[in-house]
């Protein structure tokens, strides 16, 4: 947490032509907004939930190596201990990324410091939490859907993932859930589920299900026929044990090519997908200008890494 010392106070009273007593109160002041800052709790975004978050990467570095893996190879009875025995091994194809940097500031007029302090109030930190809270979201859709402008390339813009094609069986021969029977659900999720065994001759499974909302509300309100009210969702989950996280989320709503929802299984572990933040937050020290003290706001970030392609897999049209 920066901290501001005799020297900075007074550089901020000579250039913000504050006193010395409105210089120490600004300092106090924006020490404990930082604080609050780093401990305000609000709704996450997805991408924090979904995908392991990593700060491997050393702060400042401005590229970084990727490495994407494919398993060969495996284990076999040994008959003779003279034997060698059969190597495993991991092919990488190495991609460099780079580290993008993200910035936004907030700050406090001259008027809004000296009534601060001659009312005798702390000044409010909703300017830095939202600061903050910008830098989340940019983060978060970066993750999601990349940013063409700087060639960085989202989740669901990985063209390595399995893609799934959903049958267009539904009322009106549309591939939306919503729009089809119990059983045409639960096959249409499968198909999803049991991509990855299939891809990785049946080496990989998921361990978790993304679904958009209209597909999550599909699979739990629709019962099966005969099955004493059970959901299409509660009926998935009994058969795929292996799934620990049925996740509703929104930033699958109309995130296909055509704008239509999409769903994605995959084996989320940090070893095969993160999400690489350098550095999530940083404030820079308080900077006079215009009649204003500015305090920018930084973060560096990679997006996701997708390290086991073929441990994923995604259906648009759901």
């Amino acid at each position: 947490m920066k901290r501001y010392d005799a020297k900075e106070a007074n550089y901020i009273m000579n250039t913000g032509r504050l006193d010395e007593a409105q210089s120490v109160f600004l300092a106090r002041q924006l020490t404990h907004i930082r604080a609050q800052t780093l401990t305000v709790k609000k709704a996450p975004l997805n991408a924090f939930l979904v995908f392991p978050v990593q700060t491997d990467i050393p702060q400042g570095a401005e590229t970084a190596v990727q490495y994407i893996y494919d398993s060969v190879g495996m284990a076999e009875i040994i008959s003779n201990y003279a034997d060698d025995l059969r190597r495993v091994d991991v092919v990488a194809k190495e991609q460099p990324v780079k580290v993008f940097t993200l910035g936004d500031a907030y700050g406090y007029n001259y008027r809004e410091v000296k009534n601060a302090q001659f009312a005798g109030v702390n000044l409010s930190a909703m300017k830095a939490q939202q600061a903050r809270r910008g830098i989340d979201v940019k983060i978060n859709k970066i993750a999601w859907f990349g940013d063409k402008e700087h060639n960085i390339t989202g989740f669901l813009g990985n063209d390595n993932l399995s893609k799934v094609e959903l049958a267009a069986d539904g009322t009106g021969s549309k591939t939306a859930l919503s729009t089809k029977t119990a059983d045409q659900m639960i096959r249409d999720v499968n198909s999803l589920i049991d991509a990855i065994p299939s891809a990785t001759n049946e080496v990989e499974q998921a361990n978790t299900v993304l679904l958009a909302p209209a597909a999550y509300r599909a699979l739990s309100e629709t019962r099966i026929p005969d099955a004493e009210g059970q959901t299409v969702l509660g009926f998935l989950k009994e058969v795929h044990p292996e799934i620990t996280r049925w996740m509703k989320v929104g930033e699958l709503k109309k995130a296909g090519a055509d704008e239509s929802d999409v769903m994605a299984a995959g084996y989320f572990d940090p070893m095969y997908i993160k999400l690489e933040i350098p550095t999530r937050f940083d404030q820079l020290p308080v900077q006079y200008r215009n009649l204003e003290y500015i305090i920018d706001c930084v973060a560096e970030a990679v997006g996701v890494t997708v390290t086991m392609p073929m441990a994923f897999a995604k259906a648009e049209g759901c």
